[in-house]
């Protein structure tokens, strides 16, 4: 059996071990003391071995440390025994060990070579001859290995060759088991897996047949064929007890005649020791008396003899009836004379039979195809074999003398048939193909009525058992390391199945599958099940003969093209080989080879073709070898009553450790799209033989004009955009600059698709038009640059969008015009659910094709502007959503701010008009929509929000600025100035009100306080004006301070008219009883009241160090986007 490098590596190792030890005790055990052996040194050298690590001497990783480590006072003890470049060589040796035990990866052919040559200089560098000779040989071995897989690469054709499918932690199946050489010489003929019966009686048979060692070596003992062969050693033995007539009745090709050559076989006279240990481990050590006694055997072949004409013997002898040949085989020339009236006159022998068998028993007779030689009776009364009536009757004496002798058994093959048809219905193809017609059917059910009455039914195979009888004459068996790859390949299959929900089958996750994949190996159980309940209901396919013809072609031409799959799939048949699609097709209609050429594997085939052009599924021929799955799949049911195959059984006829089976929908779709044959309805997909109407569709989806793929493409992106909070209303495909006007809020401009992205580089439509779009509106410099976020298609994702939506529309064409098109129903509706599972995919292929977020960015006010694109993906299709997460994540658009971030932009950016005192919000607002610099505010109520907030903003003075109507540049006060805290509120916000620098408002609050302190009261108590003559608005006024001027004593003060309160709810108690408390007992009462004015937020702030769960992520910010909390989403910590 083949072994991989890595195992070379491993054995070469292991020759280095045994020299290296002597060595390494010679050199290193003089220093030390009496009783230790010489790994005490690493030991000190690691610290007396305190981190558990395990010092043996013959361990090859230890041994090489010793080598290559300075080991403390001794220094490089090796140094006087190896050259530096022999030092150099174990330390090559060091690392080589350590990736063969630590790597997965395998070693490839150079890797090999290097570290056998440097393992054998190693070793003929400390004196090891003889195991540097042995390593020597591996490195030899390994070159012949390489060669003669660089010489099967070079046999494959360029066009038609399968990539390699091989995993780095998986044998290749033909590295595990190796077929028989004659399946792997391709030493076999067609009709080779049909037992013949005649040829094994004559001596004419191969030697897998003909001799009884080989042929127990290569057949699989069933349940069935163990019991056979237990009753017949009995019958023979003379068991009175043991059955007498047995039946062989199955279905065509079920092995009615191996069973008969097992029997055959067993009384050939060899000792049962010779025998393999399965046939003396069921029989037992009683029966080996009766295997090797002398026992008269008879084969009687009735598609062998011919009912009109008579046969003659070498001695002479001729023979005209069933009942002639008997006597000949049993007794020769003396045994005829018993029967020879009988056989000269075509009638029954009567009791010369029973003397016949009683005088040559013990004695096997066996009779196959009788139906075949009955039939020829029917009808006919001028025939030297006889009457129909007179076959019967002889059938029903020979079974009757067989049960009287003691010592005799028959076994007689019957075909296995519903003999209740009539000529309005068909028998069922297989079995009257072997039965041969109306003729057929009435020898059979007078056989049946003869034998069942005294005859043991025998159970052919279960189909575990028949995956066992195909494994045994395929392959050879495998030894115990071949077991152990076979366990690995078996357990990562499946792990890899229970890994991928949804998409294959559920019983593929189920352990009970598992047992199936070992049982069947290195054939997958999917192909053996489409072969045995698919292909067996074909006319000419005969059930385990016909899997083993097919399988035998497959087998070898796999074996030698040096498929390195770890698995035989359905997906690894080689339809591009001539020998196995002439085997295949040899059970098909003749139409098949051209769809095979156009649709499956030809040179040109449609799989190939894709496969060329998306090198993702070119690199594992994913389209190919999943048209091959579906082929194998749905070609034998194509004249059934549910013809195709499901989808998830197409995949598991594909899917292996390696592939991403998330690409398989695609690949198919693709399939779908382009092939000829190829139909679908639901989740079934089938071959026909008919053309479908994708031809159409793709020549049609290729005319379309690419402006009506674009104007298609504009009506479904004004659906998939939707709403986010980030965004005021979008633009939808603007063909150029001036069909964008100026805004004061931020607009998302989903881009023309002609307008793409590509994935790298400023040098594509996408980014051209973008840059020209922030900078000019038609002829004219845009000004409102800092509003504009652009959202532009990923080149190659919009080629399939394209692609998507020009088979849509041709499917959406031809679904109207069925009438003019003269459409068949099933046409018809075909084209109808195409149409809908066509649109399903555009939405989908468009929604994920917009990832491009384009905006202007600018360092600094010295700096111009410049276009940056970011990447915005994720799981919702609304591509407005989706945009607006990624970037209000990323701060790129705000939905709401805060009066400390307008202090840093005062500070920063504004710095030199901010050094005046004060700014307008008018001008502030100009800033953040003109100048990309400034944060990207999503419109001017997020920045009237933050300026708002500053009136509870405990830290203005330091991080914040106050508020005023206006300036007086003669006094220098600012007019209404409205402090933090002081005032009641921030009052009305226009583009006049002022921001104030907070120094300025601190100084003007403390002129007006001094003044209101220094100014006398009147003696009325009334309030005099204030110093800085701003009258009631003045700070000190707000302050709470004796206002100035006082009031007017006529208008009474009113009381009680504003009502503010914050409170903060205690989140480990129950949340929503605070609410409903709060509500109840406050809100409620104030809502009765008719206020003029009533305001009420809530504000919400939750962290958490190790982040939120997604459940929670997912659940918060949906419902948060419905009840339109700002901004309502979670960020980074």
């Amino acid at each position: 059996m083949a072994i991989s490098n890595k195992e070379r590596v491993g054995r070469a190792l292991e020759q280095l071990g045994s020299a290296l030890e002597p060595f390494v005790e010679e050199v290193l055990q003089p220093h030390v003391p009496a009783g230790l052996d010489w790994t005490a040194i690493l030991k000190a050298k690691d610290g007396d071995g305190r981190d558990g690590r395990d010092y043996d001497p013959a361990d090859v990783q230890i041994q090489l440390r010793a080598v290559t480590e300075r080991l403390g006072a001794l220094g490089f003890p090796f140094g006087e025994r190896l050259s530096r470049g022999e030092q150099n060589l174990a330390g090559e040796m060091r690392e080589v060990r350590n990736r063969w035990a630590h790597d997965p990866r395998p070693f490839s052919a150079d890797d090999t070579y290097r570290a056998l040559d440097t393992c054998e200089r190693l070793l003929r560098a400390i004196g090891a001859p003889s195991e540097a000779d042995s390593v020597r040989r591996m490195r030899a071995d390994a070159q012949r290995a390489t060669y003669a897989e660089e010489t099967r690469r070079d046999t494959r054709a360029a066009v038609s060759a399968m990539p390699d499918l091989a995993d780095a932690e998986l044998t290749p199946w033909r590295d595990v088991l190796s077929p028989h050489p004659d399946i792997a010489a391709g030493d076999f003929a067609r009709a080779e897996f049909a037992a013949d019966l005649h040829q094994v009686a004559t001596g004419e048979a191969s030697p897998e047949y003909g001799d009884p060692i080989q042929f127990f070596q290569r057949t699989y003992l069933t349940e069935g064929l163990k019991t056979l062969l237990t009753m017949s050693a009995k019958r023979i033995s003379g068991d009175p007890n043991a059955q007498s007539v047995i039946n062989l009745q199955t279905t065509f090709g079920g092995g009615k005649t191996h069973s008969m050559l097992a029997a055959w076989h067993l009384f050939s006279g060899q000792p049962l020791d010779d025998y393999p240990q399965q046939v003396q481990d069921v029989l037992g050590a009683e029966s080996a008396g009766t295997v090797a006694r002398s026992v008269k055997r008879v084969a009687i072949v009735g598609n062998e003899m011919a009912p009109g004409q008579s046969t003659t013997k070498a001695d002479g002898t001729v023979l005209n009836t069933v009942w002639g040949e008997l006597a000949w085989q049993l007794g020769g020339a003396d045994g005829y004379a018993l029967v020879a009236e009988a056989d000269r006159t075509g009638t029954n022998p009567g009791e010369a039979l029973r003397t016949l068998i009683a005088r040559h028993s013990p004695a096997l007779i066996l009779i196959d195809e009788w139906v075949a030689y009955a039939r020829g009776l029917y009808g006919r009364d001028d025939l030297v074999g006889g009457t129909f009536d007179t076959q019967f009757t002889f059938a029903q004496q020979l079974t009757a003398a067989v049960q009287s002798v003691p010592g005799a058994l028959l076994l007689v093959s019957i075909p296995a048939s519903d003999v209740r048809f009539d000529e309005e219905v068909a028998a069922p193809t297989g079995s009257d193909l072997e039965i041969g017609g109306a003729n057929g059917r009435a020898a059979l059910q007078r056989l049946q009525h003869v034998v069942s009455r005294v005859a043991h039914n025998w159970t052919p195979a279960s189909s575990g058992e028949s995956f066992e009888i195909v494994r045994r004459r395929l392959f050879t068996e495998p030894d115990a390391e071949g077991r152990r790859k076979i366990d690995a390949t078996v357990r990562r299959f499946a792990d890899y199945y229970r890994n991928q929900t949804g998409e294959l089958p559920p019983e593929t996750r189920q352990v009970e599958y598992e047992a199936r994949l070992r049982a069947a190996y290195p054939i997958h159980p999917e192909l053996f099940d489409r072969l045995y309940a698919d292909w067996s209901a074909l006319e000419r396919f005969q059930r385990t003969r016909g899997v083993l013809r097919m399988m035998s072609a497959v087998v070898h031409s796999l074996h030698a093209s040096g498929d390195d799959a770890p698995l035989i799939m359905p997906g690894s048949m080689p339809l591009d080989d001539p020998a196995v699609r002439d085997e295949v097709t040899a059970y098909l209609d003749d139409a098949w080879r051209s769809i095979i050429e156009t649709d499956i594997d030809g040179e040109n085939a449609a799989p190939l073709l894709i496969d060329k052009e998306r090198p993702l599924f070119g690199r594992r021929a994913l389209t190919r070898r999943i048209a091959r799955a579906l082929f194998l799949g749905s070609a034998a049911t194509l004249d059934s009553g549910h013809k195709g195959i499901e989808r998830q059984r197409v995949f598991l006829g594909v899917a292996m450790p390696g592939d991403s089976i998330g690409n398989f929908g695609s690949a198919l779709q693709m399939l779908s799209d382009r092939a000829t044959y190829l139909y679908s309805e639901g989740t079934r997909f089938w071959y026909d033989r008919q053309p479908s109407v994708n031809r159409m569709v793709t020549e049609r989806a290729q005319a379309l004009d690419i402006e009506d793929v674009y104007a298609k493409a504009e009506s479904l992106l004004g659906n998939a955009v939707g709403t986010a909070p980030e965004f005021a209303d979008p633009v939808i495909a603007p063909k150029a600059t001036s069909d964008v006007p100026e805004a004061e809020s931020v607009r998302l401009v989903v881009l023309h698709p002609r307008h793409a992205f590509a994935a790298k580089g400023k040098d594509s439509p996408g980014w051209r038009f973008a840059d020209e779009l922030f900078r000019h509106r038609g002829s004219a410099a845009r000004q409102n640059a800092n509003t504009l976020v652009m959202l532009g298609a990923d080149q190659n994702r919009w080629n399939e969008v394209e692609e998507a939506l020009r088979t849509h529309m041709a499917w959406a064409d031809i679904a109207a015009g069925v009438r003019d098109l003269d459409l068949t129903q099933s046409q018809a509706e075909h084209a109808r659910r195409r149409e809908s599972e066509t649109r399903a995919v555009v939405d989908q292929r468009l929604a994920s094709a917009w990832i491009w977020a384009a905006f202007p960015e600018q360092t600094d006010g010295s700096q111009p502007p410049s276009l940056t694109t970011m990447k915005v993906e994720g799981d919702d299709r609304r591509l407005a959503v989706r945009a607006g997460l990624r970037l209000g994540r990323d701060d790129v658009v705000y939905t709401n701010t805060s009066p400390l971030a307008l202090w840093l932009v005062f500070n920063g950016h504004l710095r030199s008009r901010w050094n005046r005192g004060y700014l307008s919000v008018g001008e502030l607002w100009q800033y953040h929509l003109q100048y990309p610099y400034m944060p990207r505010l999503r419109d001017r109520r997020v920045l009237e929000d933050a300026i708002r907030s500053v009136m509870t903003d405990a830290g203005w003075s330091e991080r914040g600025f106050a508020l005023a109507d206006d300036y007086d540049e003669e006094t220098g006060d600012f007019i209404g100035l409205r402090i933090p805290f002081e005032a009641a509120s921030a009052g009305s916000i226009d583009d006049s009100t002022l921001l104030v620098a907070p120094r300025l408002a601190e100084e003007q609050l403390a002129r007006e306080r001094a003044a209101a302190v220094a100014q006398p009261a009147t003696d009325s108590g009334r309030d005099l004006p204030s110093a800085s003559g701003n009258g009631a608005g003045s700070a000190a006024g707000a302050a709470g301070l004796p206002p100035v001027p006082a009031p007017d004593p006529a208008a009474p003060r009113i009381p009680d008219v504003r009502f503010e309160g914050e409170v903060d709810l205690l989140p480990g108690k129950d949340l929503r009883a605070q609410l409903i408390e709060l509500v109840d007992e406050v809100l409620v009462h104030l809502q009765t009241a008719d206020p003029d004015v009533l305001e009420i937020r809530l504000s919400v702030a939750a962290d958490k160090m190790t982040g939120f769960d997604a459940g929670t992520v997912r659940t918060v910010s949906e419902n948060a986007r419905q009840l339109r909390l700002a901004p309502g989403r979670f960020t980074e910590g």
